[in-house]
Formats: structure tokens, sequence, C-alpha cells
């Protein structure tokens, strides 16, 4: 019985690391100047970073410069070079699309244009908002890289391998009727071994 439970481990890992590697991961593409915070906000998260040639077909866009002529453009529907086109067609089919609060041209006017006219431009702004756009200054990717990194971590620290609980182990747990079980994201539980634990009026969570 053990070397049987064996080859079920055995066969489970297999199984697992495949879907593992054939898990699609989401990609996210920079227009403008790459910030080295950001990309590692992302790719700890699992992203991976599309090159320059695939920004049209991407998951995220990170907008790291935008022009006040260009962010006009595209909140009035009418983008005209080959950048405000990606970021409508992303807006249009309701992709995640942010722009960095400090590589907008807008931001850096703010002490120096007229005051009507700022009141227009942030029409503007807030139309790419009303799109489904994101606007974000640097410091908020650089304050949560802090978490994510001690998040990577942690999960570096633990164990990734998976646990194959079967019903011979569980009998080994001498659990009484009313106990209550704990799994994790590392355990799997054959459906015997389920259906013995609620036989036995274990509460499984």
């Amino acid at each position: 019985m053990d070397n049987i439970e064996i080859v079920v481990q055995k066969i489970t890992d297999i199984i697992i690391q495949r879907l593992q590697k054939e898990e699609v991961r989401k990609t996210v593409v920079f227009l403008g100047k790459e910030y080295s915070s950001i990309r590692t906000y992302y790719e700890n998260r699992g992203y991976e970073i599309a090159s320059v040639k695939d920004k049209f077909d991407t998951d995220i866009v990170i907008v790291t410069e935008l022009t006040i002529l260009n962010m006009n453009r595209i909140a009035l529907g009418l983008p005209q070079t080959e950048d405000e086109v990606i970021i409508f067609q992303h807006l249009l089919n309701k992709k995640k699309v942010f722009f960095l609060e400090e590589g907008m041209e807008l931001h850096a006017s703010q002490h120096v244009a007229p005051r009507a006219m700022l009141q227009v431009l942030e029409n503007y702004k807030n139309q790419l908002v009303k799109y489904g756009a994101s606007i974000l200054p640097l410091k908020h990717f650089e304050k949560i890289n802090e978490t994510i990194n001690q998040e990577v971590k942690d999960i570096t620290n633990k164990s990734d391998k998976k646990e194959l609980l079967t019903i011979t182990k569980v009998r080994k747990l001498n659990l009484h009727a009313g106990d209550i079980f704990e799994t994790d994201r590392n355990m799997i539980v054959t459906a015997l071994a389920r259906d013995y634990l609620r036989d036995l009026g274990v509460e499984i969570v």
C-alpha cells in the first residue's frame, strides 16, 4: 500500500509541474521609459515584460511618458500615433492601462499653465479615467514593492512541494467526530480521504 502511495505522489508531482509550465503568463509592455521598480512589481507578480514588437497584444500597458497632445487625442477618441492607437485599443477592449503620474506632461505643467487651460486639460485627463485607465504615482509601485519583496521571501522559504493526502495517511491521524482538519494550498486530499473524513464527522477547512 505504501508503494502505491509513493507512485501516486510522484505522478501527482509530475502532473502539477506540467500544468505549471503550461500556464500562460500575462504580459506587460512599457510605452516610454522603463522603470525598474515598476518592472520588479510585475515580475514579482508573475507577469512577463513584453518586447516593443509585441506591444499590440499585451494584457497591461504602462504609459510612463504622455504629452498633453497625446492625452488630448486619446481622450477625444482620435488616436494618431502608434502608441496612441495601442492605448486606445486597450481601453476599448477593457484591458488595463496605467499612466505614470510623473510621466504626464500635464503633471509638470500644473504650476505654469493658466488656470482656465488647466481646467480643460484636467477634463481630458479625467476622461481617460472614465475610459478605465488608472493614473498612479511612482511611489505607489515603490511602496508596494517592499510588501511584495517580503511576500516573495516568505513564499520562497516555504516548500512548494504538493503533498498527497490519502485515506491511509488520514487514518493514521487518529481523528474523531467533531475534529477540524485544516488543509493548505500545498495539500491535495484524495476523494476517498475526503469521504472518509466526512463519514467520520470531521470538518475539512
